[in-house]
């Protein structure tokens, strides 16, 4: 089968995951328990002797080539959160904490969900030295106005061979970094939402509206198409769904800092 059709299976696949996921997350915003349902998700690893080693794509900005976007990752080592990617092989039944494990010894790893720290409203850059700040950016869809593409990383594959090199696109890889393939997906219905910068010190109100980067989010929240090679494209997820899993793994709803343009 061509590379292409192929692709397109994946995405729909991916459009089709995430339909269901979506509105399962709808349902737990209105049930007392079901947000902690395992069933929903899966955290890795499941004991604390294990690896912990798995790439955070939240942040990460990418560069497509045949609709697929490679995106420059923070490799991380601590408990991560995911969809379970429930498969089986040679008879035995596994899931997305099983791929981590397997991706040790074998020369890559797997793009999981922790709450980016660079978001968080008592980030200190100076200390921490994440980088910049980062906010949470909401692109909301509409017939009057369309939010577009953005790279779906969840269950990414993701290769150490990319660490500490250059990248086609993408420039320097940082040993602490690494490049992921994700399929380039349209928006859900609801639209999706992004990181990008906070131009403000981490937890400042943006009561003036100076916090937040609007070139940035109207060029982000609204590529079109994926189809021409290096579309640049930021790492997206429905709505709402990083503040589920960062609550489900930390334990309570994250703080941090958010742009949203009216």
């Amino acid at each position: 089968m061509p590379l292409k059709p192929l692709s397109r299976l994946a995405t729909l696949g991916l459009l089709i995951t995430f339909s269901m996921l979506t509105s399962s997350l709808a349902q737990t915003e209105t049930s007392a328990d079901a947000s902690t349902d395992p069933s929903l998700f899966k955290e890795c690893p499941v004991s604390q002797d294990a690896p912990n080693a798995f790439a955070l794509c939240a942040t990460a900005k990418c560069w497509t080539v045949d609709t697929v976007a490679y995106c420059k990752c923070d490799a991380l080592n601590e408990q991560s959160i995911s969809l379970p990617f429930h498969y089986e092989e040679n008879g035995e039944k596994k899931d997305v904490c099983d791929l981590l494990k397997a991706g040790i010894d074998n020369g890559f790893t797997v793009s999981t969900y922790a709450t980016p720290r660079q978001m968080e409203t008592d980030y200190d850059p100076e200390s921490e030295k994440l980088g910049e700040p980062m906010a949470m950016y909401t692109c909301p869809n509409s017939e009057d106005a369309p939010a577009g593409y953005s790279a779906q990383c969840d269950g990414g594959f993701c290769f150490n061979s990319t660490q500490g090199k250059d990248f086609p696109g993408i420039g320097p890889v940082k040993d602490d970094e690494i490049i992921c393939s994700c399929p380039a997906v349209p928006s859900p219905k609801a639209g999706f939402q992004i990181a990008g910068p906070w131009l403000c010190a981490p937890g400042d109100s943006n009561s003036d509206g100076t916090c937040c980067d609007s070139s940035f989010h109207d060029k982000l929240c609204s590529v079109k198409s994926v189809n021409s090679t290096g579309t640049e494209l930021m790492v997206g997820a429905p709505l709402g769904v990083a503040k589920i899993l960062s609550k489900k793994l930390d334990g309570k709803e994250p703080a941090i800092n958010r742009c949203v343009f009216k």
